[in-house]
């Protein structure tokens, strides 16, 4: 079973130290202030995918802290903090990046270079590390760009639109999928109460006495 690292910016925080208690009371992770803004990671476990698992934390979340997510957060770094994450020579890692120790899979490009200094996104890179230097990755999973766009883009729309327009275009975005892959379903025409009842949060959490990541349903 795969377990995610998920990091969520969050806002509309009035009281820290409430938000923190009670995210240590309901998930496994970690609060961190960065240059004002206020991180939480999940690790979550359970879920086919990368992005079901930050849907789901998400909307953990917002439910039992009452914040608003705003985004994943990138967790850039750059080659020293990538040396120091895999506990690597920072020349060791300069040649896995210039492609000069290992040959075969080129190292992820950057996601940008302010000032000519590269960065990536770490759970891209440890992805990279887990298929071509797997001594040196980190046990649990990220999401890939694309992904990471995906969930920006959900959450963007979670907060946008009505609740039940929000719902309808997920399921027509299901229902494309299915037809495109051939699938046949019985109808394609959306019931509105069928509509209602679907993604309804009835959830069930876990109180264990060492905090553990809740289990959406489905």
């Amino acid at each position: 079973m795969k377990t995610y690292s998920l990091r969520f910016e969050v806002q509309d925080v009035s009281d820290v130290a409430r938000v923190e208690e009670l995210f240590y009371n309901h998930f496994d992770g970690l609060v961190a202030e960065s240059f004002g803004r206020l991180l939480l990671t999940v690790y979550m476990d359970g879920h086919e995918n990368g992005p079901m698992a930050a849907k789901c934390a998400a909307t953990e979340l917002e439910k039992l802290l009452g914040v608003t997510v705003a985004r994943l957060d990138r967790d850039l770094v750059d080659a020293a903090e990538i040396a120091r994450r895999c506990d690597r020579s920072r020349e060791s890692v300069r040649q896995l990046i210039e492609g000069t120790r290992r040959k075969g899979t080129p190292f992820p490009t950057p996601a940008g270079a302010p000032n000519g200094k590269r960065i990536w996104e770490w759970s891209v890179v440890n992805e990279w590390l887990r298929e071509n230097v797997p001594e040196s990755a980190e046990p649990e999973f990220g999401l890939s760009r694309d992904e990471m766009t995906l969930v920006d883009g959900w959450l963007l729309r979670w907060r946008s639109l009505p609740w039940e327009q929000h719902v309808g275009m997920e399921f027509r975005e299901i229902t494309a999928t299915l037809r495109n892959e051939s699938v046949q379903t019985r109808s394609p025409r959306i019931n509105q109460a069928w509509v209602k009842s679907w993604n309804v949060t009835s959830r069930v959490i876990r109180e264990p006495a060492a905090a553990a990541a809740p289990e959406c349903g489905e």
